[in-house]
């Protein structure tokens, strides 16, 4: 397969407002919008890769992170807001959230994802500083190829901006 670039992402779940080029990603996260309807923007890969994507983290009552999606019923994402992690996974329709109550006292971070066969691993980095791996997950049907990237949520009543740049897609060697 060929290397990922920002062309190769697509809307599930398309925002009102939204601007693309080939170099980042603006939208309007509206009002009472999450997974797995809300904004996702995936690319799909049959390929064992590393991927980064810078990711805005937005204020409390929003989340943006990193979802791996396969079905409605199928997928696990990790998100960060200001103050908390929230970490998905829901297999055959069963789901299952966890929060954590963490500060996050910046404007963005690089999502990492690492995807082998059907073995993935999610983390993050702030600026320079070491990757935190977050999980790692093996579901099901994500053995041939896997739908991945960025998505945003937003539990408030009004819009919330989101924004993703920087991507970063590298063959497994």
């Amino acid at each position: 397969m060929r290397r990922i670039t920002m062309r190769d992402f697509r809307w599930m779940g398309r925002p009102l407002v939204w601007e693309k080029d080939y170099r980042s990603v603006k939208l309007e996260v509206q009002a009472h919008m999450g997974l797995p309807y809300g904004p996702l923007l995936l690319a799909v890969s049959d390929e064992s890769f590393d991927f980064e994507a810078t990711v805005n983290v937005p204020q409390k009552g929003g989340f943006a992170g990193l979802c791996v999606y396969h079905l409605d019923s199928t997928y696990a994402a990790v998100g960060l807001n200001r103050e908390a992690m929230e970490i998905h996974t829901t297999i055959a329709g069963s789901h299952n959230r966890s929060i954590i109550a963490r500060t996050f006292e910046c404007e963005e971070v690089t999502w990492l994802l690492r995807r082998s066969l059907s073995h993935l691993d999610i983390g993050y980095r702030r600026g320079e500083d070491e990757a935190v791996w977050v999980g790692s997950f093996q579901l099901p049907g994500l053995e041939k190829s896997i739908s991945f990237g960025p998505y945003f949520a937003n539990e408030t009543d009004h819009p919330m901006p989101g924004w993703m740049h920087s991507i970063r897609y590298s063959k497994e060697s």
